[in-house]
């Protein structure tokens, strides 16, 4: 028995209102693909005397003088750096992604000082999401390939979670190793849905999380594996 034949679609997802942001509701977000050695985009002016016109080099972070100070007398614009700072660049797209933590502690008095500091950024509302991947439905089409899918409905993988498709979506899987922070509530940041996780299946997937980052289980996660660790075959 895996996760599907425990819960249907109907019972995965409910409706709510998108200006809200819910836990477990699904938003789409832009989210970066992470590099296993960052890539550096070496930025500066082109000429000396102007700070708008800039050249620049893409190249692998590994030099032993990346990330130590430099001379950054020449300032660009909209590029605020400081001497032992880099310019990263990634890939990114934007994927629909569930809201795991809807706010964190803000303190008006607080901000005022930081305001004054200009050191704001050491306080900022955020929310946690975590980034959906969608299946592969075609032989060779994109996508987490049907082994892995079939293997995170039993609940095998710690850091992933399957989810039904949903208005028009495919089916997916979410990547807790992929959690993302979104600063503020800007449309550019998050673009809310009005789908969010059923009660039930919001509880599951915390518990599946919290599995995969500190290793503990609780009541229902023992109760659902239980139910599930049969269901895949063990010579697939």
């Amino acid at each position: 028995m895996s996760i599907t034949q425990l819960y249907t679609k109907e019972e995965f997802y409910t409706s709510t209102d998108p200006k809200k942001f819910r836990l477990g509701q699904i938003c789409w977000v832009p989210i970066p693909n992470p590099d296993p050695i960052p890539r550096i985009l070496d930025v500066q002016r082109n000429i000396p005397e102007e700070h708008e016109e800039v050249k620049f080099e893409l190249r692998l972070g590994n030099q032993k003088n990346d990330f130590k100070k430099r001379d950054r007398s020449l300032p660009i614009k909209y590029l605020k750096m400081r001497s032992n700072e880099e310019l990263l660049t990634q890939a990114c797209k934007k994927r629909p992604s569930i809201i795991i933590a809807a706010g964190v502690e803000c303190y008006p008095e607080i901000t005022g000082i930081l305001r004054q500091q200009g050191k704001r950024h050491q306080q900022q509302d955020c929310m946690f999401v975590i980034p959906c991947y969608s299946a592969q439905v075609e032989e060779h089409g994109t996508g987490f390939i049907q082994p892995i899918v079939e293997r995170t409905k039993c609940l095998m993988y710690r850091q992933f979670f399957y989810l039904y498709s949903w208005q028009g979506n495919k089916d997916a899987i979410a990547r807790f190793d992929r959690i993302q922070v979104v600063i503020d509530r800007s449309p550019a940041s998050i673009e809310p849905t009005d789908v969010c996780l059923s009660e039930e299946i919001f509880n599951l997937f915390l518990s599946m999380f919290l599995f995969c980052i500190s290793g503990k289980t609780n009541r229902l996660l023992e109760d659902v594996k239980e139910l599930v660790r049969d269901a895949y075959p063990e010579d697939e």
